[in-house]
């Protein structure tokens, strides 16, 4: 079973607003003993962990085909809210393979993130 992922980040703190904004909880915020930040984000039953580590850049690859995938409820709503926030929309809406709403956006270090919508 999966326990968590891990991310660099350049700014946790806009990192964690992006992704409460998706429905994320975040349940750890803290620094290690080496003096990073690091923070957990509970995103349904998986967890996303994020250090922000001076003098570390994230690089995440530009193409949708390396991305994280959320289940969202609301899609539709949620959409103009992000882009009203700031938010790249790099996949506008469109159905899923499965018949889902779906659209790709960026994180604020510009990692894709699918957002599909929430078939419970």
């Amino acid at each position: 079973m999966l326990k968590h992922v891990s991310f660099l980040t350049r700014d946790l703190t806009a990192t964690l607003a992006f992704y409460g904004r998706l429905g994320g909880m975040t349940e750890k915020d803290v620094v290690t003993a080496e003096g990073y930040r690091r923070a957990v984000v509970r995103v349904g039953a998986g967890r996303l962990q994020f250090f922000q580590i001076p003098g570390e850049q994230p690089g995440p690859h530009p193409h949708w085909a390396e991305h994280i995938a959320l289940h969202v409820r609301g899609l539709r709503a949620l959409l103009p809210q992000l882009r009203a926030a700031g938010v790249t929309v790099t996949r506008d809406l469109q159905p899923s393979p499965g018949g889902r709403d779906m659209a790709f956006v960026l994180d604020p270090d510009g990692r894709q993130v699918e957002l599909l919508e929430d078939g419970a």
